[in-house]
């Protein structure tokens, strides 16, 4: 009887059985590691290939429609959409023209399209423009959401040849991700049934293997143990020329081997550190360089308004500490409007393209210029009087008109007009008060007959409050 309890207990907590049990697990980890990677991978190239077939689909119903779309031909445009949509992997299609008004629209259940509308219930919006996102609203689940311009020919006059394409409206869709994500669960069956084959097979042929070790092996088990302890120079004699002499040898071959991965592992871990440091680095760069595109505005390269409101506040905290001046230049392009509609958007942007380098040619590197929205600039003049920051208007000023007689003569009725407004002793006391100091300063120049410079300045009154004065 206890002869046989003896053998149980070492069938359960002996070393075949644990090294059993132990070469299932980790064949078991690395199959689930390998299946879980190769599902992510998976996953990540089916979003992929769907948003590229997406665009494709955008860009096809794009070049089918864009007769119609040019027309505003919405009953053609709803017999497309209408033939398009039911039946397939599309859960809403839009047709709609430069401003975003819907043409016609079809989609599949409700509420995919509510996020999109704009204010305006007949317009939704046509951005991020060929740029395929990842949305979750509605009732048809996850799709990829794709807005995609309608080109025509720019024209056939001579004013137009070699023009690029006209954009005359957007198509918008969204496409359904229900097929990708069957597929995954097809691959997710997959990776499961063979995890599971694999530890199955791995329990007898694993025994099998084991059960051909040597049993207890005092020696060599202590020297094991040795070793594994960070003593890399132990080894066991090897004068026996039985298995147990050919496992000795085998043992100290390894303890060479072991040593020597040792040495080689510390070189590697030193190399691994110098690439993690360095792709550290590069990780860091990575992300200045992605926060300032966010603070950018696209068009223009200047800083955005939303990294405005944050920048004002800073030099706005740091003139106040210091009782030192923050001048505030707000600009606004004259006629940009009869700009658009005369000679066209394209025009229009070069215009604000060339604004935006003008003012970057005549600020320092430490001053902020901003496209504050639409056709109106800002620039923040650290440290600077209203007399400084007036000569500096003027400069810019007189470069704008160079720049536009030069690049843009057709734009000849596009002007700059420039409200200047300085903060000193302490006024004003808020961040937004001096803004609308200088869009007051603007309207004055504005009303002064435009393509000009006004210069406004706080003054402290008697009474505490404060007023403002003309420079």
């Amino acid at each position: 009887m206890r002869t046989l309890l003896r053998q149980l207990y070492r069938g359960l907590f002996g070393l075949q059985f644990r090294t059993t049990v132990l070469l299932t697990l980790v064949v078991l980890a690395a199959t689930g590691l390998t299946g879980a990677t190769y599902l992510r991978i998976s996953s990540r190239l089916a979003l992929t290939q769907t948003k590229k077939h997406a665009r494709d689909i955008a860009r096809a119903l794009a070049t089918g429609a864009a007769g119609a779309v040019k027309e505003n031909d919405r009953e053609a445009l709803l017999a497309i959409a209408a033939g398009t949509v039911p039946g397939s992997e599309l859960c809403y299609l839009l047709f709609t023209d430069v401003t975003g008004e819907i043409l016609a629209s079809q989609q599949q259940g409700t509420g995919n399209i509510t996020h999109l509308m704009l204010e305006d219930s007949r317009r939704v919006s046509v951005e991020p423009i060929d740029r395929p996102q990842l949305s979750f609203y509605g009732e048809t689940g996850p799709r990829i959401d794709v807005v995609y311009p309608v080109h025509v020919p720019a024209g056939s006059d001579a004013l137009s040849f070699g023009a690029p394409p006209r954009t005359v409206g957007y198509v918008r869709l969204g496409l359904s991700l229900e097929a990708s994500k069957l597929r995954l669960a097809a691959l997710v069956r997959s990776a499961v049934g063979l995890a599971i084959g694999i530890t199955l097979l791995m329990v007898p042929v694993g025994y099998e293997l084991v059960r051909n070790v040597v049993g207890p092996l005092g020696k060599i088990g202590d020297a094991a143990r040795t070793l594994a302890k960070g003593h890399l120079n132990t080894r066991v004699e090897t004068k026996r020329r039985d298995e147990i002499g050919q496992l000795s040898m085998t043992f100290n071959t390894m303890a060479d081997e072991l040593a020597s991965s040792h040495d080689k592992l510390v070189k590697l871990n030193a190399e691994l550190e110098d690439r993690v440091m360095k792709r550290t680095t590069a990780l860091e760069a990575a992300n200045v360089r992605l926060r300032e595109m966010a603070a950018r505005d696209a068009l223009t390269g200047l800083y955005n308004r939303r990294h405005f409101n944050d920048l004002l506040g800073q030099l706005f905290a740091e003139s106040t500490r210091y009782h030192s001046d923050l001048t505030l230049m707000m600009l606004d392009l004259d006629n940009f409007k009869r700009v658009n509609d005369t000679l066209g958007h394209q025009v229009g942007d070069q215009l604000l393209r060339m604004t935006a380098d003008v003012i970057l040619q005549c600020i320092r590197e430490s001053d902020v210029a901003v496209r504050y929205g639409g056709d109106e600039f800002i620039v923040l003049w650290p440290q600077t009087s209203p007399e400084e920051a007036r000569a500096s208007a003027e400069r810019i000023l007189a470069r704008f008109r160079e720049e536009l007689t030069r690049a843009l003569p057709e734009a000849g009725i596009a002007s700059l007009s420039i409200g200047v407004a300085s903060r000193r002793a302490d006024e004003p006391t808020e961040p937004m008060h001096l803004v609308q100091l200088a869009d007051e300063a603007l309207y004055l120049a504005k009303a002064g007959g435009k393509n000009r410079i006004t210069v406004l300045q706080p003054v402290a009154t008697d009474t505490g409050g404060e007023e403002t004065r003309s420079l």
